[in-house]
């Protein structure tokens, strides 16, 4: 696989770096990685996503420039357009569209399973590893190119941010081995984990409060949800609240395998984010739904409306419940 975009890389010279909406720290540091290492190997590349860098992750700017679609602007002229952390040009909202429309090759670099059947005409894909980033940095050993301070952050950022911070079980002995390269290299870790995470607005405290009341627990504590309708997930937004914080106070609890998120989007829908602890498989749950994800971490869209949550959330518990001391494949 690793030859096949090598010589795709080869014999192109302009390149298209995007990823699913609402870009998180795997998509946006493996970006950041892949467009130094293009850069280094001398090709024009830019990174436009469907929707612009959170706060949360604005200090990627400082080295590496994104740009965001928003239908007025043209993008710039490229040959091949690379989805990270994504296989599917449905997931890049309206930017898919005008991606399909270009007629440019599409590249997948991607450790979802299933992300080799996507829309991929080449595709890099290793459902083993533990994020995106993983296979970036495996490509500059491919090319034998040095990670410089930039690559390094943004691929130590795809690292914790799929890995917790290396507390899930996909932390194996393959990314802690890239990690400690990466810290040996220079990248202050610390330093990181205040930049993501101790820069919160002051109002997240008392959002977390509002969302956590709405948590209850079913089939007899395995299974914690929690719901944000659209006046929270606008104060989400206005705040720059990462809403997958909610999830993790539910998981801690003994006896929980899985947690669920409820979050009504503007458009009337919900989307949900499930998490699992033991081996319990998660992305079975919601590929019941049409969705998908990982084992230990996946998400779908309902067609329950927020006004009748409670017909979402026990849809969800009938698949949980048969998920449940179900074992899953490893994380």
């Amino acid at each position: 696989m690793t030859k096949a975009f090598s010589d795709l890389v080869a014999a192109r010279q302009s390149f298209l770096l995007t990823g699913h909406e609402r870009p998180d720290g795997d998509c946006l540091g493996s970006q950041v990685a892949l467009y130094h290492l293009l850069r280094e190997l001398e090709k024009d590349v830019f990174i436009i996503n469907p929707d612009p860098v959170s706060g949360t992750y604005s200090f990627l700017q400082r080295h590496t420039p994104f740009g965001s679609h928003d239908g007025t602007h043209p993008l710039p002229e490229f040959e091949v357009a690379v989805l990270l952390d994504c296989s599917q040009l449905s997931r890049l909202g309206d930017l898919g569209a005008v991606v399909r429309a270009s007629g440019a090759d599409v590249a997948v670099v991607d450790h979802h399973v299933g992300s080799d059947a996507g829309d991929g005409a080449v595709c890099l894909v290793d459902s083993s590893a533990a994020a995106t980033g993983v296979l970036v940095y495996e490509l500059y050993e491919h090319y034998g190119v040095p990670i410089h301070e930039a690559a390094a952050e943004g691929i130590f950022l795809s690292l914790v941010a799929d890995t917790g911070w290396f507390r899930y079980s996909n932390a194996d002995a393959r990314a802690f081995s890239i990690a400690a390269r990466l810290v040996g290299s220079g990248v202050e870790a610390s330093d990181l984990y205040d930049r993501i995470h101790r820069q919160h607005h002051v109002d997240s405290v008392r959002l977390l409060e509002s969302v956590l009341s709405t948590h209850s627990f079913k089939l007899g504590g395995k299974y914690g949800y929690a719901c944000l309708d659209k006046a929270a997930m606008a104060e989400a937004s206005r705040i720059d609240f990462d809403t997958d914080t909610v999830l993790e106070p539910l998981r801690s609890v003994a006896g929980v395998e899985v947690v669920a998120l409820f979050k009504e989007q503007s458009d009337g829908g919900v989307r949900m984010s499930l998490r699992a602890s033991g081996d319990v498989d998660v992305a079975a749950i919601a590929r019941s739904f049409g969705g998908g994800g990982h084992v230990k971490a996946a998400g779908a869209s309902l067609e329950h409306p927020m006004s009748r949550c409670v017909e979402a959330v026990e849809a969800v518990v009938e698949e949980a419940l048969r998920a449940v001391g179900r074992p899953g494949a490893r994380a």
